[in-house]
């Protein structure tokens, strides 16, 4: 980073920053409202979640990014744009995700994750059973999960345990348009690569009767 925008991410953190770990949170405290709930992870330098902050700004987004350049890029961002519904996680999306209440985010996008492609390194995809659980339990009832990839067996990987939730309906879907192709994304595609976009539906399981 440039002195400049390092020492702008060190004034922002304690006022748009959040710590992964810590006491619990109430979004109605984070945002001073109570409003739709956006979590984005992996949000890399912040186009995403900037356009949508921008575009809804009756819905709260919370981004979370370990990647200091890119949160600080999002951060001055967000400053210039005096934009109030814009919080963000220096740190672990996994971990901070036990600090809200569950079932509080109206929706969750994980937008080209890690594909950790080496065989050993397969089971730390975050679209895998044990944290897709937790991202589940996540989401509020009628939510959604939405996903994009641009490596073919991880969109496939992400079918198959996302199908596997019985709480989660969907499948592939076409590009949906509030989507901003990022330069990430624009690199893969001069590269040939196809990306691949998913949405899922948490429904509500039902109760038994007498239970």
């Amino acid at each position: 980073m440039s002195p400049t925008r390092a020492a702008a991410f060190e004034r922002l953190i304690p006022i748009l920053g959040i710590a992964p770990s810590g006491p619990g949170i109430d979004p109605v405290d984070l945002f001073g409202r109570r409003a739709p709930l956006v979590l984005e992870i992996g949000s890399g330098a912040g186009e995403a979640a900037l356009a949508s902050a921008v575009a809804n700004p009756a819905v709260d987004h919370l981004a979370a990014e370990v990647h200091t350049p890119g949160l600080a890029r999002l951060l001055v961002e967000v400053e210039a744009a005096g934009l109030a519904n814009v919080r963000v996680v220096h740190g672990d999306a996994m971990e901070v995700i036990g600090r809200f209440p569950s079932a509080v985010f109206d929706e969750i996008r994980v937008w080209f994750p890690d594909p950790w492609p080496k065989v050993r390194q397969l089971q730390r995809r975050i679209i895998s059973p044990g944290p897709l659980a937790l991202l589940t339990a996540a989401l509020a009832d009628g939510g959604r999960l939405r996903l994009a990839t641009d490596v073919v067996d991880y969109a496939e990987q992400m079918l198959a345990v996302c199908s596997a939730v019985e709480a989660l309906h969907g499948g592939v879907v076409a590009r949906p348009d509030d989507r901003p192709i990022t330069r990430f994304e624009r690199k893969g595609l001069e590269a040939g690569r196809v990306v691949t976009d998913l949405s899922f539906t948490k429904v509500r399981t039902p109760v038994p009767l007498g239970s």
